[in-house]
């Protein structure tokens, strides 16, 4: 898989008990202002025609603070009423020591009342993969 490389919705049948639905990325960095929008109105539409959504895994790089467009799409969740837990991911690009904080510091920004919940994740490390199964599966 391209990483920020999605451009279309792609279905991933999980043990036939559920799809994971990956959406493009709409903070690219080499995506033009115009594609971004675009893509925002993309996943909107979908999230507006879609009724069963047990759960939006939403992704957000550990390294950097939200971006207004994380902003928006954490406040459309929330104002949607939408199940939802926020991976920091690319926690292997920081120090092991700084990626508790990385989180803390995310979760500040995006959900002070902290009734969300937001977990590190690595593609290269496994060692944050069990937690956010466990909330993964709560929620299927």
């Amino acid at each position: 898989m391209n990483h920020g490389k999605t451009r279309q919705i792609n279905f991933y049948n999980i043990d036939d008990k559920f799809y994971f639905v990956d959406l493009p990325g709409y903070g690219y960095s080499k995506m033009s202002k115009e594609e971004q929008v675009r893509t925002g109105r993309f996943i909107e539409e979908y999230l507006n025609i879609c009724k069963n959504i047990s759960l939006i895994v939403f992704l957000i790089d550990i390294r950097h603070n939200p971006t207004e467009n994380d902003k928006l799409m954490y406040d459309y969740i929330v104002k949607n009423n939408i199940p939802a837990i926020v991976i920091c991911n690319k926690a292997d690009k920081i120090a092991i020591t700084k990626v508790d904080n990385a989180v803390k510091d995310i979760q500040r920004i995006l959900n002070p009342l902290k009734d969300l919940v937001f977990l590190p994740f690595s593609a290269e490390r496994k060692i944050y993969s069990d937690k956010v199964w466990e909330e993964i599966e709560k929620n299927i």
